[in-house]
């Protein structure tokens, strides 16, 4: 697989609720916030988060939009993001009918970066995910039984 540099993002939270983790429950945050992504795919986000808090991590379930010099483009985001040291990773799917950004339907982006808990900020660093076939070290699944 090859990592093709997608854009640099960075995410603010503009509001934030949370509900502690209690004895033998995980906790939950709810965000909303806006994006500037620069790069190949560029752009203002405007976004909520629903992620799961259990001990110390941050699991995101973010959706939004991206406005685009053509149209729109949807995301969805998961990942894990440490709430201790600030380091998270992002997996990120498209969906748009924006001409210039059709290519996007067909892209599985992953990130990683860095997050300021204090200042509820994120700043991430994305690439596409494209596929090298046929890899060389496995076999062919045509020729094998």
């Amino acid at each position: 697989m090859r990592l093709n540099h997608l854009c640099d993002a960075y995410w603010t939270y503009e509001l934030l609720q949370e509900v502690a983790a209690g004895s033998g429950r995980d906790g939950r945050i709810y965000g909303q916030g806006t994006g500037t992504l620069t790069g190949r795919l560029s752009g203002t986000a405007t976004w909520s988060n629903f992620p799961r808090i259990r001990e110390g991590y941050a699991s995101p379930d973010a959706r939004g939009v991206i406005e685009v010099d053509d149209g729109v483009v949807l995301f969805t985001l998961t990942g894990l993001s440490s709430l201790a040291d600030g380091r998270g990773v992002h997996v990120l799917t498209f969906q748009t009918d924006a001409a210039s950004h059709l290519w996007l339907n067909d892209v599985i982006a992953v990130g990683e970066g860095s997050i300021d808990t204090e200042q509820h900020r994120l700043a991430m660093r994305y690439y596409e995910c494209e596929v090298e076939l046929p890899l060389a070290d496995l076999p062919d699944l045509r020729r094998h039984p």
